[in-house]
C-alpha cells in the first residue's frame, strides 16, 4: 500500500481492524485504505455533530437559567432571604435548572406619628334660603292720564310699583296681590302665573297730589288688561304701617312690610316706604297700635 497514512488514519484502520471491519475500500482501487479510512473519519465526525446536536439544547437552557439567577441576585441582594428557603419555579425546556421564586420585599415598619392636634372648625353660618317668591317696591311711576278698562279718564296720580319675581324653579301659579291692613284685607290685582324667573310689575299705591285734599288709593286690576277694573271701589287707606302680600296656589306667601307716610304741613304729602325696622315702643299710657285684634279678619290662604 503506498503512502503512509497520519496518526488518526491509522488509529481509525487499527480500530477498525480490531473490530472485525476491512477498511479498504471494496474493489480493487488505488489507495483503497486511505479512501476508507476517510469515510471512516466522515462518519465519526457526523456520530460527533449529532450528539453535540442534541445535547446543546439542555446546555443551553442551563447557561441560560445561571445568567437569570446571577442577574437575580445582583438585583434584589439586600432584600433576598436564603435561596435554599425560597420555592423553586422550572422554566420551561428540557434540563432546565430550578430558579428560586423572589420574595416580595416587607413594607418597613415605620413608627406611628401621634396625629396633629387640629383645632375645632368653626360651624359654617347657615345660608338663608330665600323664598320661592320675592316682592319689592320697585319704583315710583307718574301717570298723568290713566284710564281704566272702558277708557274713562282717571285721576292723575303717582304710582307706587310693586315688582313680584318667581325665584323657584317651577311655574308659581295664580299669584294675587294683596294690600293688608291690620285689620282688613284688600285684593288688588286678579290671578297671575309666573314662570321661574320671571317678574311683574303692578301698582300697589297709588297717590293723587293735584287735589285740595291730597289722598292715597287703591284700586283693583283687571287680570286680562291689568288696567283699573271699571266699576270698581277705591280704597282709601290712612298713614301706617301695612303689609303688601302675594299669595298663590303652589308657593309659600310672600309678604313686605311697608310704611304710609303723610305729612303734617301743608300741603298734603303722601308716601310709602319699606318698613325696614321695627316700630318704636308706645308711650306710658298709650294703647300699642298691634297687628292682632280681637276683631281681625283672617289672611287669605292658597285655598280661598
Amino acid at each position: 500500500m503506498p503512502g503512509r497514512p497520519s496518526s488518526p488514519c491509522c488509529l481509525l484502520s487499527g480500530s477498525a481492524w480490531l473490530a472485525g471491519a476491512d477498511p479498504t475500500y471494496p474493489g480493487d482501487t488505488a489507495y483503497g485504505a486511505p479512501i476508507g479510512t476517510g469515510l471512516f473519519i466522515v462518519i465519526a465526525w457526523l456520530a460527533v455533530f449529532l450528539v453535540q446536536l442534541v445535547t446543546a439544547p439542555p446546555r443551553l437552557y442551563a447557561r441560560l437559567d445561571a445568567e437569570l439567577l446571577a442577574l437575580t441576585r445582583r438585583l434584589f441582594a439586600p432584600s433576598m432571604r436564603s435561596i435554599a428557603a425560597l420555592p423553586v419555579i422550572a422554566l420551561p425546556g428540557p434540563g432546565s435548572t430550578p430558579v428560586p421564586l423572589l420574595p416580595v420585599d416587607p413594607q418597613p415598619d415605620l413608627q406611628s406619628e401621634p396625629d396633629p392636634v387640629v383645632p375645632p372648625l368653626t360651624p359654617a353660618a347657615a345660608r338663608t334660603v330665600l323664598p320661592p317668591i320675592d316682592v319689592r317696591l320697585h319704583d315710583q311711576v307718574h301717570e298723568t292720564t290713566p284710564v281704566d278698562t272702558t277708557g274713562d279718564r282717571l285721576p292723575a296720580s303717582r304710582t307706587y310699583t310693586a315688582r313680584i319675581t318667581n325665584r323657584s324653579a317651577k311655574t308659581v301659579r295664580r299669584c294675587q296681590l294683596f294690600f293688608c291692613y291690620p285689620v282688613h284685607i284688600k285684593v288688588v290685582s286678579g290671578p297671575f302665573d309666573l314662570v321661574p324667573g320671571e317678574h311683574r310689575d303692578l301698582p300697589a299705591l297709588r297717590v293723587v297730589d293735584e287735589a285740595d285734599d291730597p289722598y292715597a288709593l287703591l284700586y283693583f286690576l283687571d287680570a286680562e288688561t291689568w288696567r283699573v277694573a271699571a266699576g270698581q271701589a277705591a280704597w282709601l287707606p290712612e298713614p301706617g304701617r301695612f303689609k303688601v302680600k302675594v299669595l298663590s296656589a303652589n308657593a309659600p306667601a310672600a309678604a313686605l312690610d311697608v310704611k304710609l307716610l303723610r305729612s303734617a304741613g301743608t300741603p298734603l304729602a303722601w308716601t310709602l316706604v319699606e318698613a325696614t325696622e321695627p316700630d318704636k315702643a308706645p308711650k306710658a299710657g298709650r294703647k300699642p297700635l298691634t297687628w292682632a285684634a280681637s276683631d281681625v279678619v283672617a289672611e287669605p290662604t292658597t285655598g280661598n
